[in-house]
């Protein structure tokens, strides 16, 4: 018999029906037999459920599924109405890729969508300032198919754009450092310091202060990786093949430096720390680790991209 998943009366009761009855029709067996064959489909409240019904008390599959339907009713989901599909936008640095597949995801949740709904829904949620939303709006798709098409070709192109600035040079963030390194500082020429200037950071982390924890940063990590304050860290700015690969950071998950060794890591904590979270991992002053200065120094030189400013006894800024 074709496999279907056992309810237990959490789940939509309809789906399970429609999963169980689309099974049998494969086998195209009686109605008896269906009627048979439905408790294994159950378990937990819905096989007791059934065992609660009176003997000779079901004459057919029909009346079995209405009877099913109606206990378990408060279980079913519960369907959205086009209204819900205004709060489907694309939000910034979000790509178009994302944004279909959100948008798409919610048309489904909803019954007898018209097309027309749909359309304006789609085009009321792409990002203003964005190439693609100026392009439909200059040369309006028309309906949604042409709309789909031409996002899905806009799709393909930005993904070939990508793979090609990660295989030939460049990317976004190198081309603004570039810019800003040939900048002149207030309207002058370029000095041979103005890019380090340009990259010191305004307000240095202080250090020395940092809050003593009880576990190691790693440790921490594991724990707090689904806290949806956590700020995660942008990729490491550094060149790959000038980073050790022996060392592995589970914050970054890239390699040059260990996790307990990562700057940006003990900055993510800290902050959490300030804001009253964290509190079962701050440990008395005298159980206070510090980091090798070396092994910080390392570190800053990948996340900054060559720049060292040693601190004495703590990170580098």
């Amino acid at each position: 018999m074709p496999q279907c998943d056992l309810y237990d009366g959490t789940g939509d009761p309809g789906e399970h029906v429609y999963q169980f009855q689309t099974n049998m029709l494969l086998l195209q067996v009686s109605d008896a037999v269906m009627c048979r064959a439905f408790p294994t489909t159950l378990r937990k409240a819905a096989h007791a459920w059934f065992k609660s019904l009176q003997p000779r008390s079901i004459y057919s599959f029909g009346q079995l599924s209405d009877l099913f339907q109606k206990y378990f009713v408060s279980s079913r989901s519960r369907r959205k109405n086009s209204a819900s599909l205004l709060n489907i936008v694309q939000e910034k640095n979000k790509s178009l890729a994302c944004f279909l597949g959100r948008f798409n995801a919610a048309t489904l949740e909803i019954d007898n969508l018209d097309e027309s709904v749909k359309y304006t829904a789609f085009l009321r949620g792409l990002r203003p300032t964005s190439k693609f939303a100026f392009s439909v709006n200059k040369s309006p798709p028309g309906n949604m198919k042409a709309l789909l098409e031409k996002a899905n070709k806009y799709i393909q192109a930005e993904e070939y754009l990508e793979t090609h600035r990660g295989r030939c040079g460049e990317g976004k963030e190198e081309q603004k450092k570039r810019s800003r390194e040939l900048t002149p500082p207030q309207g002058g020429k370029p000095t041979k310091h103005s890019k380090y200037d340009e990259r010191r950071p305004k307000e240095p982390f202080d250090w020395e202060n940092l809050t003593p924890l009880n576990a190691k940063p790693s440790q921490i990590l594991h724990e707090i990786k689904d806290n949806k304050a956590l700020q995660w860290p942008d990729k490491l700015k550094s060149r790959p093949n000038k980073r050790n690969k022996d060392l592995w950071c589970h914050f970054h998950n890239d390699h040059g430096h260990t996790t307990d060794n990562c700057g940006s890591l003990k900055r993510a904590i800290e902050a959490l720390i300030k804001h009253g979270q964290l509190r079962k991992f701050v440990a008395p002053k005298e159980e206070r680790q510090q980091t090798p200065p070396a092994m910080e120094e390392r570190e800053d030189r990948e996340e900054n991209a060559g720049i060292i400013n040693t601190i004495s006894g703590g990170l580098a800024a």
